[in-house]
């Protein structure tokens, strides 16, 4: 297994779980404002920021506030570390199908018929793969070809500025766990998950939904962004348990692991994306449930 595959994959993984309907077209240009929320215990802050795991290197530098949260952090918390090799080559397998099980065997005739037509003959390659990497791997080559880079993503960002200045770096959940949800999707879900991201493509809802998503987090719009993904959720029967399994299901674990490292007197910047930081059962909803005071810096 390559160490480009093994990089690619990683990213992907990540990827998957901001927001499983992202596409991107060029948006224009401004400073990037960021999600950055304060969250302040008795004894110590920590701040949360809402990352977006595909950017484009105009985003950066970020803005001063979200710079003054790094610069006092010790700690740089993340979902993962999408740079570790080892973690990758464990969870894969959980994101594909062993020989000689195929991707066509777990999907509707209609949405292979799709994937078919809409890739051609490159659809073969994609038959060791679970859907959610196939869907992702689609979005993941519209994003490329407006611009946009896996290797300019917020969180990648942080990691390799975080590594570089010595910081601890901590990893919210693990590899494996991300792959066990996204390979773990039943035939049903993994076939919904696919076709959506196929119709969305054909009828260019994918571009119209992530220019306005990455608008608003450029605009530090939190309100807009988790607008956005509950209309999404709310599509269909199929779209909401999705986006709960990648979404709401997460965050408490998430919010208990912050809370312990604030308790264990860490300096923290953490970096999560943006679809976790604000609404109902939101990382920020869920601080606040545990008695920390939380609010949105702009």
């Amino acid at each position: 297994m390559s160490n480009a595959f093994l990089k690619h994959a990683s990213i992907l993984l990540s990827i998957a779980l901001f927001a499983c309907h992202a596409n991107a077209k060029t948006v224009a240009e401004a400073p990037a404002k960021g999600v950055l929320w304060e969250v302040k215990s008795a004894t110590n802050t920590a701040y949360l920021f809402g990352s977006i795991h595909l950017a484009k290197a105009s985003f950066y530098p970020l803005p001063q506030k979200v710079q003054k949260a790094y610069q006092q952090a010790d700690t740089v918390a993340v979902e993962l570390d999408a740079t570790n090799r080892e973690a990758v080559v464990k969870a894969m397998p959980l994101l594909t199908y062993a020989t000689p099980d195929k991707l066509q065997n777990h999907l509707q005739p209609a949405t292979w018929q799709t994937l078919q037509k809409m890739t051609g003959p490159a659809a073969e390659r994609f038959q060791p793969l679970k859907p959610a990497m196939v869907a992702t791997g689609l979005l993941v080559g519209t994003f490329a070809r407006q611009g946009y880079d896996p290797v300019q993503g917020i969180d990648i960002h942080f990691i390799v500025r975080a590594k570089k200045d010595k910081k601890s770096i901590v990893e919210l959940e693990t590899m494996e766990y991300q792959a066990q949800i996204l390979g773990g999707l039943s035939d049903e879900e993994g076939d919904a998950m696919l076709s959506q991201t196929l119709e969305s493509l054909s009828n260019g809802e994918a571009i119209r939904d992530t220019n306005q998503l990455i608008a608003a987090w450029k605009d530090g719009n939190a309100e807009k962004v988790v607008s956005m993904l509950q209309a999404e959720a709310n599509k269909n029967p199929g779209s909401k348990k999705i986006m709960e399994r990648l979404l709401d299901e997460r965050n408490p674990a998430m919010a208990d692991k912050i809370v312990e490292l604030m308790a264990a007197g860490k300096h923290v910047l953490v970096v999560v994306g943006a679809g976790h930081i604000a609404g109902t059962n939101s990382i920020s909803d869920l601080l606040k449930q545990r008695g920390l005071q939380v609010r949105q810096i702009k």
